[in-house]
């Protein structure tokens, strides 16, 4: 009986085989299976997730037409023109001084406005400025600057050209001035001339005048 159970077994049963694995510390054929569900739970938790979300994002900006004061923030208001400035003469001196205006928003060199290409054409007011009309005894000029110490006035000027042909006048805008159409700076078209003709000595110290400025486009 013994001979014929021994017949039986079959060589390398499960039997054997777990124990053979045990023996050499391999691990069991239901330990690799437990494994192998936990690996495969592993990869479908990580590809769970990585499904996609797609689509389209737009990227956009309106812009304006416009002018401004090159090398400015581009306020509309408040804007500084820069200044007419004559120059140091003796206070003897007679004939023209002529100055265009420079240092517009603080930037060095001549003062000059940037327009979009969508402007086609601007318009100019210069105001009359303080003291419109003094000084006539002097010289030549619808505008008049003060020594600020002294009731004293000179008159000048300020036009539309560099040639000094057009002048602006006291209450009124100029139309029709052309810019670069490819939004290129330019110089501010507002040029002054003094025309003094009268001899009589000045008194010494600084004249100045105030002009407001309107730009349309």
């Amino acid at each position: 009986m013994r001979a014929s159970q021994r017949a039986q077994r079959p060589v390398g049963s499960s039997t054997t085989a777990t124990t053979g694995a045990r023996a050499h510390g391999l691990p069991s054929v239901q330990k690799l299976r437990g494994a192998g569900i936990i690996l495969a739970c592993c990869a479908w938790a990580c590809t769970a997730g990585a499904d996609t979300l797609t689509g389209n994002l737009q990227s956009q900006i309106q812009l304006t037409a416009g002018c401004m004061i090159a090398g400015s923030s581009g306020a509309a208001s408040g804007v500084n023109f820069g200044t007419l400035d004559f120059g140091t003469r003796p206070s003897t001196f007679t004939g023209t001084v002529q100055a265009s205006a420079s240092g517009g928003e603080s930037v060095s060199g001549p003062t000059q406005l940037v327009c979009s290409p969508d402007v086609l054409g601007i318009s100019i007011q210069v105001g009359p400025g303080n003291y419109a009309g003094l000084g006539g005894a002097i010289g030549a000029g619808t505008r008049a600057m003060r020594n600020g110490n002294t009731a004293a006035y000179i008159p000048y000027d300020v036009f539309r050209d560099s040639g000094h042909t057009q002048v602006y006048p006291l209450a009124a805008a100029i139309n029709g001035i052309a810019v670069p159409a490819n939004g290129a700076a330019f110089p501010l078209p507002i040029y002054g001339q003094i025309n003094k003709t009268d001899p009589t000595a000045l008194p010494a110290g600084m004249y100045m005048d105030t002009l407001q400025v309107t730009v349309t486009y």
